[in-house]
């Protein structure tokens, strides 16, 4: 559905229809069932139908590569999942780091909450505390990788410090998700 007001996609829209994805690029429904089809423009068929869906990371892709204007496409909203570890000790940190940009932030406190998270965000970049049982970075990174391999950028933070007055483990702990939130920008 297209923002009345400035003709821009909703920023937390993470699927379009061949028709809202014309709309997007300016161009005939048709023209972008073709590159579908041929392959230009990656996506998937709604089971049990002939209907195409279009993901945004690949519309992004796809308008970028045929230097298409991106205005409408709207401002994505980067997705962080944050496992096990406490917003106090993350949320600050990311947002320091983030300044201009649309971030949603989601926390799980266990595996199962996690997974549950992972489903429904579709994160591009995953914090896993050392400290969660049942989690295992490459048991993660397969789960939430796309067919083609594409999957989101996982950290795990060693999260043995207990006292944040405690700088040495402290600053770490920050340095670790700064880096990990500007490589993810910086892509």
């Amino acid at each position: 559905m297209m923002n009345k007001t400035n003709g821009a996609t909703p920023p937390d829209k993470q699927v379009f229809t061949t028709g809202e994805a014309a709309k997007i690029c300016n161009v005939s429904q048709q023209t972008i069932i073709r590159c579908f089809d041929s392959g230009r423009l990656q996506g998937f068929k709604v089971p049990g139908s002939r209907f195409r869906r279009i993901p945004r990371a690949e519309l992004h892709r796809f308008m970028q590569q045929n230097n298409m204007d991106q205005s409408r496409l709207g401002t994505p909203v980067i997705q962080v999942l944050v496992i096990g570890l406490s917003s106090e000790e993350t949320d600050s940190v990311i947002h320091n780091h983030t300044v201009g940009h649309n971030i949603k932030i989601h926390h799980a406190s266990n595996a199962w909450e996690a997974g549950f998270l992972a489903h429904k965000c579709n994160p591009e970049l995953v914090f896993i505390s050392s400290s969660v049982s049942g989690l295992q970075e490459q048991m993660v990174q397969n789960t939430l990788e796309s067919p083609d391999g594409i999957g989101p950028m996982i950290v795990v933070v060693k999260n043995n410090h207990q006292d944040p007055n405690v700088p040495s483990k402290y600053d770490e702990y920050n340095e670790t998700i700064k880096k990990a939130v500007l490589q993810l920008l910086s892509t």
